[in-house]
């Protein structure tokens, strides 16, 4: 499936995959524990998410789930490779679930029929799903994927406004409810929903912007200062380029964590300051640190 929803459907369901297990698929588990989701299968594959459940009776299974957002005519084939794969790894029953997220109708098959082979997998269409089963959760890594199911006859933007409104209260940490609001837009593109998810988001006072944040501001103040006094244009430019990155540093740190030493180094030997400009914009923009390096990687 396409890397941005590919990306940002891993990201949220990784913290929030017992929702999808227990509600959706009502499987009674014991324990769970994910295990490793690269297929060495001559071409390298991985998959979106494998796990090993351990029953209430003891038993262990293997869960196989894909996220798929288009219509893929080989699907039945890479869904059996990957069936072929883990049967001869782990020796353990294997279940696999497809969740169709895309736009489109859905037309992939579960079964692979041929004359040396009769393959059956489970294909779900999301948008099959009632919304209620994610929009009621306390997991918000859940309610973010409320916006690719059955909205059941709601009126779209009300529903937006709904888990706009849920987010705002669940999450009080205004740069992780920025995040999830970044991973709603972009799964809202699925249901061509941007639009009216950005007109409701506009709407309301939720989404954090780091040029209002005090410290951000005084990054910019101070390399502006310094580039003052120094009084020459070169000194200015310096003082500028300074102010960006320690702006940016703090942006970087207050939106995505302090484990982003590496990026920050490479961002330190930029002298262009139109470059730090667009790079503070898309720091600005971005739902997660990978997208960050993802776009830095592809800019040069």
């Amino acid at each position: 499936m396409a890397n941005e929803f590919d990306r940002i459907i891993k990201e949220t369901l990784r913290e929030g995959l017992d929702v999808l297990l227990e509600q959706v698929l009502h499987i009674k588990y014991k324990a769970i524990r994910q295990i490793d989701t690269k297929l060495q299968i001559t071409d390298e594959r991985e998959a979106d998410f494998i796990v090993v459940i351990e029953k209430n009776s003891g038993k262990h299974e293997i869960f196989h789930i894909e996220f798929q957002a288009n219509n893929d005519s080989k699907m039945a084939h890479r869904m059996l490779r990957y069936a072929i794969y883990l049967d001869e790894k782990y020796d353990l029953p294997i279940h696999q679930y497809l969740f169709y997220v895309g736009r489109k109708p859905l037309r992939m098959k579960g079964r692979l029929k041929r004359p040396f082979v009769d393959y059956n997998y489970n294909i779900i269409n999301f948008k099959d799903i009632d919304c209620g089963i994610f929009i009621n959760c306390e997991r918000v890594e859940a309610l973010v994927l409320s916006i690719l199911c059955d909205y059941k006859g709601k009126d779209v933007s009300i529903f937006i406004r709904e888990i706009l409104c849920k987010i705002k209260e669940r999450v009080k940490e205004e740069t992780l409810r920025g995040r999830y609001i970044r991973q709603l837009e972009v799964l809202s593109k699925l249901r061509n929903l941007q639009g009216k998810v950005n007109k409701e988001e506009s709407g309301m006072a939720i989404v954090y912007d780091i040029e209002t944040d005090i410290r951000y501001r005084q990054g910019l103040t101070k390399g502006r200062k310094e580039g003052r006094e120094d009084g020459r244009t070169e000194g200015r430019r310096q003082g500028l380029k300074d102010g960006l990155i320690e702006a940016i540093e703090l942006a970087v740190e207050l939106k995505f964590g302090a484990q982003t030493i590496k990026l920050i180094d490479g961002i330190k030997s930029i002298n262009d300051i139109d470059r730090l400009h667009q790079i503070k914009e898309l720091i600005r923009r971005a739902s997660s640190i990978d997208e960050v390096i993802s776009e830095l990687g592809r800019c040069g």
